[in-house]
C-alpha cells in the first residue's frame, strides 16, 4: 500500500488546503480568459462575414457585367442587318479621339455621331458589339472618366472626385491617361498637327506596304501579321526617337500599345491578322467594311493576359533599321 503522504487529495481537500480565496481567483481569471477567447472569436466571425459580403458583392457585379456584355453579343447576320441601320457619316464639326475603333463607333452612330457627350453605359454596349472584354472594359472606363474629370473652380471641393456624366471623344487626346506617343496611325502629340484626333494617311500607307512586301509570295500575302505590326511599331518608335526631343515611351505606355496591337490583330482581326483591305478601312478611314463582321465571343482574359506580351516581345525583337521608313513610301 502506498504511502498516505503521497496519496492524491480529493478536490474538497485541495480547495481546504489552498483556501478558499485562492481558488475563487482562479475561477476569475479563467472566466476572463474565456470572455477574452469570445471576444476574438467575434472579431473573428465579423472579420470573414465582412470579407464574405464583400467578395459576394464583387462576384455577383462580375457575372451581371459579364452577362450583360455577352447578351449584346450579334451574330453575323444581325450584325449585316445591323450596319445598315447604322451608315457611315462625318462632319467637319465632330470631335474625334486617338482611338480608330472608337471613332469608327461614332462615324456609324453607335454612339453620339458628334463624338459629343457620350455616357460610359452607351460606350460599354458599342464596345461589347465589338467582342471586347466586358469586366476589362468596365474598369477601363470607370478609370477613363474619373481621371479625366476637371475640378470646377466654381464647384464645391468635394465634386471633383468620382466619374464624369459624360465625355467628348477629344478629351481621350490629353497625354497620360490612355494617350501615348509613338502611336500607328498619329504623330506625337508634341510635333505637328499638335492633335491626335486624325490619322497621319503616311503612317497607314507604311503599313500597307511593309506588309505587302514582307508577305508578298507566302501565305500571308495581302495580310497584315503580328510581325508586320511589331516591325511598324518599330520603325515608328525609332522615329520618334530620333526627331521628337520630347518622345515619351515608359514601361506602361509600352504594354499600353502592345495592348493596341492585340486589340486591332485580335478583335478588329482575328488570331493575330488582319487583311489590308480592312487594315485601311479601319485605320486611315475609320470605317467599318461591308464584308467584315465583329467577333462572336469576347475576348478572354487569357488572351488579355497573353496576347499583348506576345506583341511586346515580338516588338522588343524586331530588328528593322530606320533606313527602311524611306523604302516603304
Amino acid at each position: 500500500m502506498a504511502d498516505s503522504k503521497y496519496e492524491r487529495l480529493t478536490p474538497e481537500q485541495e480547495i481546504q488546503v489552498k483556501g478558499p480565496k485562492k481558488t475563487v481567483h482562479v475561477k476569475k481569471d479563467q472566466h476572463k480568459f474565456q470572455k477574452r477567447g469570445d471576444t476574438k472569436s467575434r472579431i473573428k466571425y465579423g472579420v470573414s462575414l465582412f470579407l464574405g459580403l464583400i467578395t459576394a458583392y464583387f462576384v455577383i457585379s462580375i457575372i451581371r457585367i459579364e452577362v450583360r456584355g455577352r447578351s449584346l453579343i450579334r451574330t453575323n447576320e444581325e450584325w449585316r442587318e445591323l450596319l445598315k441601320e447604322h451608315p457611315y457619316e462625318h462632319k467637319v464639326t465632330d470631335v474625334r479621339s486617338p482611338c480608330p475603333m472608337l471613332n469608327t463607333l461614332a462615324n456609324h452612330g453607335f454612339i453620339n455621331r458628334s463624338g459629343r457627350d457620350i455616357k460610359s453605359d452607351d460606350l460599354f454596349d458599342a464596345l461589347m458589339l465589338m467582342g471586347a472584354p466586358p469586366t476589362v472594359t468596365v474598369g477601363i472606363l470607370k478609370f477613363v472618366y474619373t481621371k479625366l474629370k476637371e475640378a470646377d473652380p466654381d464647384s464645391p471641393f468635394l465634386s471633383q472626385f468620382g466619374e464624369m456624366k459624360t465625355l467628348d471623344l477629344d478629351r481621350l487626346t490629353i497625354a497620360g491617361v490612355l494617350e501615348h506617343d509613338v502611336s500607328l496611325t498619329r504623330n506625337d502629340l508634341s510635333m505637328p498637327p499638335h492633335t491626335t484626333s486624325s490619322p497621319i494617311a503616311d503612317y497607314v500607307v507604311r503599313m500597307h506596304n511593309l506588309a505587302a512586301f514582307s508577305n508578298k509570295g507566302t501565305e500571308y500575302d495581302g495580310i497584315f501579321t503580328r510581325k508586320n505590326e511589331n516591325d511598324a511599331r518599330r520603325l515608328r518608335w525609332l522615329e520618334s526617337y530620333k526627331y521628337n526631343k520630347h518622345m515619351h515611351l515608359n514601361l506602361f505606355s509600352q504594354f499600353a500599345s502592345s495592348t493596341e496591337c492585340s486589340l486591332l490583330l485580335d478583335i478588329i482581326g482575328r488570331d493575330g491578322t488582319i487583311t489590308l483591305p480592312h487594315l485601311k478601312s479601319f485605320l486611315l478611314n475609320e470605317t467599318f467594311p461591308d464584308d467584315w463582321v465583329p467577333r462572336n465571343t469576347t475576348y478572354s482574359l487569357t488572351e488579355l493576359a497573353v496576347k499583348p506580351i506576345i506583341c511586346w516581345r515580338g516588338l522588343r525583337k524586331s530588328e528593322v533599321p530606320i533606313d527602311l521608313i524611306a523604302q516603304l513610301q
